[in-house]
C-alpha cells in the first residue's frame, strides 16, 4: 500500500447543498476510517475544501473509491486532486 493525499476543492455556491448531504458524506468517510483506508481527514480552515490522507494500492483505485463519496455523486466537489505522498518524518513515516 502507498499513502496518498486527496484534496477536495469546494465552491461557495455548493455550501448549502453540502450541508444537505453532510450526514451521508460523513457516514461514507467514517466507514473508510473504520476500514483503515482513510488515515486522517478534515476540512480546510477556510471552508474551501478538505484533505484526506489515504492508504491505497494506486491512484486509479483510489479515484474509484472517492467517486463513491456522496459529495462527489451530487457534484458538490469542484476539484479532486490526488497525489502519492512519501512522508519522511513523523507519525505517517513509521
Amino acid at each position: 500500500m502507498s499513502l496518498f493525499v486527496v484534496e477536495y476543492t469546494y465552491t461557495p455556491e455548493t455550501s448549502s447543498l453540502r450541508d444537505d448531504h453532510r450526514t451521508q458524506h460523513r457516514g461514507w468517510v467514517s466507514e473508510l476510517v473504520r476500514r483503515k483506508i482513510v488515515r486522517s481527514t478534515g476540512p480546510l480552515a477556510d471552508g474551501h475544501g478538505a484533505l484526506f490522507i489515504v492508504d491505497a494500492e494506486d491512484e486509479d483505485s483510489l479515484a474509484r473509491v472517492f467517486a463513491q463519496d456522496p459529495f462527489a455523486q451530487e457534484n458538490l466537489v469542484a476539484k479532486v486532486h490526488i497525489r502519492e505522498w512519501t512522508p519522511a518524518m513523523g507519525e505517517f513515516s513509521e
